[in-house]
């Protein structure tokens, strides 16, 4: 887990400046769950279309100055897609407690020269860079009595499949209504679909606030394709869920769904 990383570090080396903003969020989230509809801090989720003959380049040196990301930046997650999206691009994920906050650490980053050879050295690669910011949903955490993203720890590993992260996206109908519609609907059904779900874990919970708007976004984990598709049957036989899907349907004007698998040196395994 990235704070407890931090803090066995901090006896041998100051902690890195982006780790006291977190901490401070983080410590936020609970008493604030119950107030509105977002955590105080802020993932960001940063897609890269690679080239297609580039991508082995960029993940080899990914891999190579991961340890530098992993120090400069709050760094959550990186995954390939296996299927249902573009097969060559990478998505990876980080969280920062404010936007002033995200400008000081990138800032900071950029002025290491380890961070600006990582540039250097991965940019041919990249075909088409895009990003956003996202807000945690509170109610579902609260529902959920999950703790904020940036804490989510893996549970280890178990069987011989391949564990998968399964995201979801939904695009909502324009309105102010869109997202605090479903974050209900789900708050109340998503306790139910969990119950007949004992593998996957809900890692991200959260709606845009910068990119496109009425963007929902959900992440969970498996410990293999197949344990989600089982997951998604069982929770079609649930009929709180199935009303839950009921009332926001109307709403969602498209939804995805891909499997992504996370890089060797990405935290979240």
């Amino acid at each position: 887990m990235i704070l407890q990383s931090a803090a066995r570090m901090a006896a041998a080396q100051p902690p890195p400046a982006w780790l006291a903003g977190l901490a401070a969020g983080l410590r936020g989230f609970a008493g604030s769950a119950a107030s509105g509809s977002s955590a105080p801090g802020l993932i960001e989720v940063r897609e890269y279309t690679l080239k297609p003959e580039g991508v082995k380049a960029f993940m080899d040196v990914s891999a190579e100055y991961a340890d530098v990301r992993k120090e400069l930046l709050p760094f959550l997650g990186l995954f390939t897609c296996d299927v249902g999206s573009c097969l060559h691009r990478v998505t990876h994920m980080y969280a920062y407690d404010s936007f002033d906050q995200r400008d000081a650490v990138r800032a900071a980053a950029l002025k290491d020269p380890r961070w600006r050879k990582f540039v250097e050295l991965s940019r041919p690669h990249v075909q088409h860079q895009e990003n956003r910011v996202m807000l945690e949903a509170r109610p579902i955490y609260a529902a959920l009595q999950l703790p904020p993203t940036a804490q989510f720890k893996a549970p280890p590993k178990t069987g011989s499949g391949k564990v998968v992260y399964e995201l979801r996206s939904y695009q909502l109908s324009p309105g102010y209504g869109s997202v605090p519609k479903l974050v209900e609907a789900f708050s109340a059904g998503l306790p139910h679909k969990v119950a007949v779900d004992p593998e996957g874990k809900l890692v991200f919970f959260g709606y845009t606030d910068v990119g496109m708007l009425n963007h929902v976004v959900e992440l969970w984990r498996y410990p293999s394709a197949q344990a989600c598709i089982q997951a998604r049957q069982a929770a079609r036989t649930v009929p709180k869920w199935r009303e839950t899907i009921g009332a926001v349907t109307p709403g969602v004007q498209h939804f995805t769904s891909s499997f992504l698998h996370p890089a060797p040196f990405s935290p979240w395994q």
